[in-house]
């Protein structure tokens, strides 16, 4: 880059505001349901040198964030999910050289906030599969008066259409449409894309009563159940469009799975959630839904992103899958480091034990994404500084064709005595964004609790916020980079107005 790109907005001083300077609270989004599932701790190896989780591709948490600071709210700290910041990012990893395979990488660098502790990554990279496979899409549209606020119809009639859109001639696709209960009217069994049955149904979307998402669902996976008994050959989604505002039957994410369950592991529905709206949302029965239906989810603030995210050579990619049930063990070397946290995955983590086990929770990967873990370490007193074995890192998952169980290992290496400015730049970038939602995530919403130390949050915003600038001079202005700093600098604002209060009127 021959000049450094212009930073959106400067990054904020690393100076705490005093007790009685802070800035106003910017409001929070209403109706919101998100689940604060904490944040995990740092693990001595000496009592437990192992860490097991389900991969992950979703980014919902990080776009919900950025769609709120652009309307002017605030971000809730529980809505932060640190892994999904971390992977909306493209990184740029290799593919695999065997199509059969991850290809897997890892490095090490000094901590950019403690320098008595590293950062390593861990790096899983899908191979691109060939989209040769038919696809069975049943579409299931919340027409519930909620999805009236805003712009949420037209968002998700955008996505519906650019769907039907990319499918290819030899595809099918059905439309289900739900209030209070299914509008039988509208709906369409499976069809060929161009069959103005279904080109009518994604047009009449509107908003009428109640939310019966049980109802939809329930529907949906009988229509696509028809549909995979007919062509047994087919990839099969179930694709629900809502708010998650779910208030008639069943509004349990468990209780609506059960209500529809899928029997046929040979050949699974995959049951993709797509969010939309700001207030009134229900993030956790939507991200619940796609983790527990062996599926991913998605959130779409415009139409136009609903167009990108759906076009015909995204959308066939994502509909291609080349890992279910995937999940990760990492095992570290005792003799090297002393202690480990991984940032994120905090609802993925699952008992050492399963990781043999091939469960339906843990993670479909489509073809060519990729997943990235960081983790946080402290390496035992006098060890080596330099070239260093750190531990291994072993994946498991089902071929999603042959439906054998695979598995891979590989080996976590690198420079302990790199610093983190002189660390791959993807690297920075995977280090700058995850820290800084994990930090953020540790902000209570009971803003009087005393035992969250803002100050030191503020801080390590504040330098990872700095540390971004001097990063954008290396990547370029691209919109992601300039998205990245203006969600930065805002969340670094609102660590300062979460601030604990003085008791005193300002």
């Amino acid at each position: 880059v021959s000049e450094p790109p212009p930073a959106t907005g400067s990054p904020p001083e690393s100076k705490h505001p005093p007790g009685l300077d802070h800035p106003p609270r910017p409001p929070q989004p209403a109706g919101t349901t998100f689940e604060d599932y904490g944040r995990t701790p740092f693990v001595e190896t000496s009592v437990d040198a192992v860490s097991t989780f389900s991969l992950d591709t979703d980014r919902t948490s990080y776009f919900l964030a950025l769609s709120w600071v652009r309307n002017g709210y605030t971000v809730e700290p529980d809505s932060v999910r640190a892994e999904e910041w971390i992977n909306s990012f493209d990184y740029g990893y290799a593919p695999p050289g065997d199509t059969g395979r991850f290809a897997v990488t890892s490095d090490v660098a000094r901590h950019p906030l403690d320098a008595d502790r590293h950062l390593v990554r861990i790096a899983l990279q899908a191979p691109e599969l060939p989209d040769d496979a038919p696809l069975n899409v049943t579409l299931v549209l919340d027409a519930s008066g909620s999805m009236g606020t805003g712009n949420r119809v037209a968002i998700a009639r955008a996505a519906a259409e650019s769907i039907r859109e990319s499918l290819r001639p030899r595809d099918r696709i059905a439309v289900v449409h739900f209030t209070s209960e299914v509008i039988e009217e509208y709906t369409v069994t499976h069809s060929a894309p161009d069959d103005e049955r279904v080109v009518r149904s994604i047009g009449r979307l509107a908003p009428h009563r109640s939310t019966n998402v049980q109802a939809g669902i329930d529907l949906g996976v009988r229509l696509a159940s028809a549909a995979r008994d007919e062509r047994p050959g087919a990839y099969n989604y179930v694709i629900l469009m809502s708010d998650g505002v779910a208030n008639v039957d069943a509004t349990n994410p468990f209780a609506i799975l059960e209500s529809a369950p899928d029997a046929d592991g040979a050949n699974p529905l995959r049951l993709i959630t797509i969010g939309v709206g700001i207030e009134n949302y229900n993030d956790v029965l939507l991200e619940q839904l796609a983790q527990h239906g062996n599926g991913w989810y998605r959130y779409l603030d415009s139409a136009e992103q609903a167009r990108q995210t759906f076009r015909r050579e995204s959308w066939l990619a994502l509909s291609t899958p080349f890992a279910d049930q995937a999940r990760a063990q990492i095992t570290w070397d005792p003799a090297v480091v002393r202690a480990w946290r991984v940032v994120g995955y905090e609802n993925r983590i699952t008992p050492d034990h399963t990781f043999e086990q091939d469960r339906r929770e843990f993670a479909e990967l489509p073809s060519g994404t990729a997943t990235t873990a960081l983790y946080e370490i402290v390496l035992q007193e006098g060890a080596l500084v330099g070239r260093t074995a750190l531990g291994s890192v072993e994946v498991r998952w089902v071929d999603p064709s042959s439906r054998e169980s695979r598995s891979q290992e590989a080996r976590i290496a690198g420079d302990t005595g790199a610093s983190f400015a002189g660390a791959d730049r993807s690297f920075r970038l995977a280090a700058i964004v995850g820290l800084a939602a994990d930090r953020y995530s540790a902000l209570s919403p009971q803003v009087e609790n005393a035992e969250v130390d803002h100050a030191a949050i503020f801080d390590d915003l504040a330098a990872l916020s700095r540390e971004l600038a001097v990063l954008r001079q290396v990547l370029g202005s691209l919109e992601a980079y300039d998205d990245l700093q203006f969600l930065l600098n805002r969340l670094t604002q609102a660590a300062a107005a979460l601030g604990p209060r003085s008791g005193y009127s300002p």
